[in-house]
């Protein structure tokens, strides 16, 4: 394993597009000595419509080029070549994702990103959860699952042509899935057939089926260790069964329980609900043991961390290095 640098995440909510914060934040970032920094695209305005805002863009990398950061970017969570947005309430229609996936990667190449994060489409509760779909059936499963695959293959070429890798997130549980499948009829312990962004052998899958060398995963441990717990899957055994295809981490903390119906920080930290993107050390996943899964790494570790925790980075950081450093000496050993 070689880790090539410790990352922070600039959390796309708290930007909010603001290019004052952003400022602040990166500033930030380097006193506490992270080595790079992981930008939320969805929270800086630099894409509109499926468009690149060029001026925005240039504003941008005139704060970003302060520093001597590697940087990554995450694209918008709402993109989804398995079950995109439907055009006019209708049929499914991607031509928006696909543009907006493509503006950027026009971003990660001008600001010099050599990862973004597209978050598995393998998702097929949204619409159903709003009412405007009947649960799939088996077919329509497979078609969303071809979907992605056509429509990534068709994308990753722009993607090589900007030396960007594409690395696709695994998911996380929510209770809102839970609820929507009761309301179905269907049991919770079904949910993987209905979100298999969880399920680590489903995007394997996917990134065989797409077979580009622009394409591979971004391994989030929080969201898996969450996943593992509520769908019964071994923990340690998924990361062995990702780690050929993992290309970028994600790192945080969580207690592996999903949460409860309050999406409120204030009540779900003191009961230890759901994805709270703790400090790593303040929850229950094992951090050490999970990176000694991933003998053959080599690139970033990211921590995800939510701005709550700002007076807790350096520490933060402290404990990222510290876990690394424990993972390699074990193996070595």
């Amino acid at each position: 394993m070689q880790i090539t640098g410790i990352g922070i995440n600039a959390d796309g909510q708290h930007l909010g597009g603001s290019l004052t914060q952003l400022a602040e934040d990166l500033a930030f970032f380097h006193r506490c000595g992270f080595d790079g920094v992981e930008l939320s695209l969805h929270g800086l305005d630099v894409v509109s419509g499926g468009r690149l805002r060029q001026g925005q863009v240039d504003r941008v990398r005139a704060i970003t080029e302060r520093y001597g950061f590697f940087y990554t970017v995450h694209a918008p969570d709402q993109i989804n070549f398995a079950f995109p947005q439907s055009s006019m309430g209708w049929q499914p229609d991607s031509a928006m994702d696909r543009d907006v996936f493509a503006a950027s990667l026009d971003f990660c190449a001008a600001i010099g990103a050599g990862i973004m994060v597209y978050h598995s489409g393998l998702i097929a509760l949204h619409r159903v959860a709003a009412g405007l779909d009947d649960l799939p059936e088996e077919e329509a499963l497979a078609r969303a699952r071809e979907r992605e695959i056509a429509d990534l293959s068709d994308l990753l070429p722009l993607a090589a042509q900007r030396d960007v890798i594409v690395a696709m997130e695994n998911r996380d549980p929510h209770p809102w899935e839970v609820a929507t499948l009761r309301r179905c009829g269907v049991a919770a312990s079904q949910l993987l057939k209905y979100h298999a962004g969880m399920s680590i052998p489903d995007l394997v899958a996917q990134v065989e089926a797409v077979n580009h060398p622009s394409f591979g995963l971004t391994l989030d441990l929080g969201h898996l260790f969450l996943a593992a717990n509520l769908c019964g899957f071994d923990y340690l055994e998924a990361i062995r069964q990702a780690a050929p295809y993992v290309r970028h981490l994600h790192a945080s903390d969580n207690w592996g329980r999903l949460g409860g119906a309050s999406d409120s920080l204030n009540h779900r930290i003191p009961f230890g609900e759901g994805d709270l993107h703790l400090p790593p050390g303040w929850g229950a996943i094992p951090h050490v043991a999970a990176l000694q899964q991933l003998p053959n790494y080599e690139g970033a570790y990211i921590l995800e961390l939510r701005p709550r925790f700002f007076e807790h980075f350096r520490k933060a950081l402290e404990t990222a290095r510290q876990i690394v450093d424990r993972a390699a000496g074990a193996r070595e050993g």
